[in-house]
């Protein structure tokens, strides 16, 4: 066996280079498929509203606090141990159902801003402090708009709903909706433009959802927003999309209806609505809930509608074996989505709303079911939460138990906000009205089944190494390929370039210039022709070469039609002080359109035809002008017997160069007329990059 075949065989194959970085992985790879501990760190109550997150994209976790000083109310920004960076204090007030912190991004950068509503009398306004950023975002009590209050109780809700660029300035607008108890307004979703200090709002529903989504249903790369909605029957008043019913109804960014709302007519109804994808099919699953004693309203079922709001399919929860209220959790998947429903069992659907997988509930009591990603795994896990037991349970999406403990002072509903420290350490912060504690899932170390993962790594290198090999071979040789047909494309153009018209008229003329005796001409003719032949032929094998070669080949060329028609052609070549005449530019770019210019412009003319050739600088291209002030492109096609093919040449060659380069080379030919309106010649524009990609 020869030292060339080994290493062609042996020391590139996958199998060989995937050995050394499959050892160093496996050396430090962690146990795998380990049992799991659910920890719990309790944190001092207190009366403030506490969240995590990182506003300066260093990795680790800013603490976020909010609370009522003397006089105002505070927002107050801590490091990872403890030490504030600083104080954001408020002249409104604030109240737990408007104030809630959030989060944003408006402008795209590395520092995330802070938002919270508040509110003084009736009026809501906002607040924005983009912390970090010296010349970042700050806005304090901007008016939005009016607040319900009823009794002295403010009765609205804001809840943030996401960050869209809707106009495209670059700049997000801010979502979010305000839904009033026992008042009618407001009840609305509104977007916020930072910029323009501009709000908009859909129009009036009396029966708005909470708990929004804010997902790009349909594939569009546009959000739709909708959420829950619950039949509270606050009013009697007669208006559009009564609470007296819950609606399945969807807002584009536009703040308009997708479709006209679904209504479910009954008193205390309540309507859950997640985005949904299956395969190629996208829409949205609803979970209908109701208490009401009343038999005309549907019983409780979960549905599949389209994304225009039209029923596809349905079925009602007593045929699952459930007898009290069901939650919905829609988990999202790679291809498709999970389906789960939660009541007295456990059990996941799948897209025909048929049982894949069921299991007995952890709790036999009422419980509440969440979905976050607790490991920082990339992966949700469920946590049920049962009040009555004092007890957390984790469910992966198998619904197998993870882990469970018990967790003793928690109320609903529950926020989750991700920790992470300056060493890498994660927890999810788990918070509600009075109260917040870590949880954290810890893994145990013992899994003796750990080495079954080895081989499996070890194939996995190899078949990412093997897949990389495919990809970057077909590359190279797509590569050379597109080479291959360049330099084709080229010889066949050099060949269509120089027809046999113009050789032999060429060599015609030469021969009447010595029948004539004129020995010197015939001479210089014949001198410039074989100095044009040579220069066709030591630049057969180059696809680039510098727009002075090129100028210098087409003046040639020029010389000998002026030589062979006389006073009927002239010629001039302007370059602009910008350009230096090193600039690589395609071969031939010059001839094929000035050969084009004489033969179809201007020796069909009667007059003196002129042809002028520009070549300037446009910002990061060189721009050619080509123009003759011939016949145009009108008169010559009835004229003209020439098949056209070169023209077809360099528009393929120009296709395939544009593969090869990030930047394409484009060309125009503009018909020119006088102030009467008759054909007065045509001008190509051609314009190459500075950046070509290749060898001159």
């Amino acid at each position: 066996m020869s030292v060339n075949f080994f290493s062609r065989r042996i020391l590139n194959s996958p199998w060989f280079l995937a050995l050394l970085p499959a050892l160093l992985i496996m050396y430090f790879l962690p146990p795998l498929g380990s049992k799991y501990k659910l920890v719990v760190e309790e944190r001092l109550a207190d009366q403030s509203s506490s969240y995590y997150f990182d506003l300066n994209s260093d990795g680790v976790s800013e603490y976020i606090i909010t609370g009522k000083g003397l006089p105002y109310y505070h927002v107050l920004v801590q490091d990872d141990n403890g030490r504030v960076y600083d104080q954001w204090n408020l002249k409104e007030n604030l109240y737990p159902g408007i104030s809630e912190c959030f989060f944003g991004n408006f402008d795209n950068d590395n520092y995330a801003e802070i938002y919270i509503f508040s509110f003084k009398g009736d009026s809501l306004f906002l607040n924005i402090n983009e912390f970090f950023d010296p010349n970042g975002l700050v806005i304090e009590s901007m008016y939005l708009t009016k607040i319900g209050i009823v009794d002295g109780v403010i009765t609205t809700n804001a809840v943030p709903a996401g960050f869209y660029d809707r106009n495209g300035d670059g700049f997000c607008e801010l979502y979010f909706l305000l839904q009033t108890g026992f008042a009618l307004e407001p009840r609305r979703v509104y977007s916020l433009d930072f910029i323009n200090r501009n709000l908009n709002s859909s129009q009036f529903t009396g029966c708005m959802f909470y708990s929004p989504f804010f997902t790009d249903s349909d594939g569009d790369n546009k959000p739709e927003i909708f959420g829950k909605s619950r039949a509270a029957g606050n009013y009697n008043m007669p208006v559009p999309f009564t609470d007296w019913s819950t609606w399945f109804m969807v807002f584009n960014e536009n703040l308009r209806f997708e479709f006209p709302p679904v209504e479910f007519p009954g008193l205390t109804n309540e309507l859950e609505v997640y985005p949904y994808k299956h395969d190629k099919f996208r829409g949205y699953i609803l979970s209908h809930n109701t208490s009401s004693a009343d038999s005309t309203v549907i019983k409780p079922r979960i549905m599949v509608f389209s994304l225009d709001g039209k029923l596809i399919r349905e079925r009602a929860y007593s045929d699952f074996g459930f007898k009290n209220a069901t939650s919905l959790l829609v988990m999202g998947g790679y291809l498709s989505d999970r389906i789960y429903i939660f009541g007295n069992e456990l059990i996941e659907l799948n897209s025909e709303l048929e049982v894949l997988n069921r299991v007995n509930s952890p709790f036999r009591d009422s419980y509440f079911s969440y979905k976050a990603d607790i490991d920082n795994d990339g992966l949700n896990e469920f946590v049920f939460y049962s009040y009555l037991k004092q007890k957390l349970s984790i469910y992966n999406a198998s619904l197998k138990l993870v882990a469970e403990t018990s967790l003793k002072g928690a109320t609903f509903p529950f926020r989750f906000s991700h920790y992470f420290s300056a060493d890498k350490v994660h927890k999810l912060l788990l918070s509600d009205p009075g109260h917040s504690c870590f949880i954290m899932l810890n893994s145990n170390d013992l899994f003796y089944l750990t080495y079954l993962a080895y081989p499996f790594v070890y194939l996995l290198l190899v078949l990412f190494i093997y897949i990389i090999n495919r990809i970057n071979t077909t590359q190279v040789l797509k590569r050379e390929d597109l080479k291959q047909r360049l330099l084709t494309l080229q010889l066949q153009g050099i060949k269509s370039q120089f027809d046999p018209h113009f050789t032999f008229n060429s060599l015609n003329s030469i021969a009447s210039l010595i029948y004539l005796e004129e020995r010197q001409t015939a001479y210089d003719y014949l001198n410039k022709f074989t100095t044009l032949m040579r220069r066709m032929l030591n630049d057969a094998d180059r696809i680039y070469r510098s727009i002075g070669e090129e100028i210098d080949f087409v003046t040639t060329y020029l010389d000998l039609e002026k030589m062979r028609f006389g006073n009927k052609l002239d010629y001039s070549v302007k370059l602009d002080e910008e350009v230096t005449g090193e600039e690589s530019v395609p071969k031939l770019v010059l001839h094929t359109f000035a050969e084009n210019a004489i033969k179809h412009g201007i020796t069909p003319g009667e007059g003196r035809g002129m042809l002028q050739i520009i070549v300037a600088r446009e910002s990061d291209y060189l721009k050619i002008i080509i123009e003759d002030n011939g016949i145009g492109r009108a008169r010559s096609a009835g004229k003209s017997h020439s098949t056209g093919k070169g023209l077809k040449l360099t528009g393929e060659f120009y296709d395939i160069l544009n593969q090869l380069n990030k930047r394409p080379v484009t060309h125009s030919i503009i018909d020119l007329y006088d102030d009467s309106g008759d054909p007065a010649g045509t001008r190509v524009e051609v314009f190459v990059p500075l950046d070509l990609d290749g060898d001159r």
